[in-house]
């Protein structure tokens, strides 16, 4: 008899929470990265005036809720001689490759250039810049890892947070035997999050002043994969 008390008592939780939908409390930010909603118009319209090449070695989008989006891509570049000389593109071994960031930003704000978002009911032309910069293989593999290492931990939040404007952070890069990563944040206020998303802007700036030195960056992206625990 006590013991069907107590199978009873424990089931009673399980009863409760079975006659409502599923629903999660307000919290504090996810300490992750998290996943991606489906792709909309908006991204869309991003994906074509921003990423100009494919960032397989990673590519951070910032998406400020007023001004301008700016993207950073890097990707790497093979010659038709190391092609020939290695059978094909997928042959060619990385230290002969060559390495790029490229960074692009529109004139204005994609989002209200689209004909749903601005006052004047119609879709604008947006002018892109484009910046390449070539980098070291190390350079590349500092970013790589970096990316590739926090994305691994990318999943849905325990808890629901919201906020008004700020910024969102998207992140996406290739990792061989898994394929493409991606993941974002919100305006993140500290932790893993708003590292990357410091990286993030170093990278861009880094991408259009052709007069800072590597070290430093690679340097920073190190310790910053160095606090990633494993998954």
């Amino acid at each position: 008899m006590k013991l069907l008390c107590l199978l009873l008592i424990a089931l009673l939780p399980l009863t409760a929470q079975a006659d409502k939908f599923f629903e999660v409390d307000y919290g504090d930010q996810p300490k992750y990265l998290t996943p991606l909603d489906p792709p909309d118009d908006y991204d869309e319209r991003l994906a074509k005036h921003l990423f100009l090449t494919d960032g397989q070695f990673g590519r951070f989008l910032a998406r400020p809720s007023f001004s301008a989006e700016s993207c950073v891509s890097v990707h790497a570049e093979v010659s038709e001689e190391a092609k020939k000389k290695h059978g094909g593109w997928w042959a060619v071994p990385d230290d002969e490759k060559k390495y790029f960031i490229t960074v692009t930003r529109p004139s204005e704000s994609l989002w209200y250039s689209m004909a749903d978002n601005n006052d004047a009911k119609k879709t604008r032309a947006v002018k892109v810049t484009r910046v390449d910069r070539e980098i070291s293989l190390d350079l590349a593999i500092a970013i790589q890892r970096a990316w590739g290492r926090m994305l691994q931990h990318t999943r849905y939040p325990a808890k629901a947070s919201m906020g008004l404007d700020g910024v969102t952070y998207q992140f996406s890069v290739g990792v061989r035997g898994i394929g493409d990563l991606y993941g974002e944040t919100w305006t993140p206020r500290g932790g893993l999050t708003a590292e990357i998303a410091e990286l993030g802007i170093d990278l861009t700036t880094f991408g259009t002043d052709k007069s800072a030195p590597e070290q430093p960056l690679i340097k920073k992206l190190k310790a910053f994969e160095a606090k990633i625990p494993k998954p």
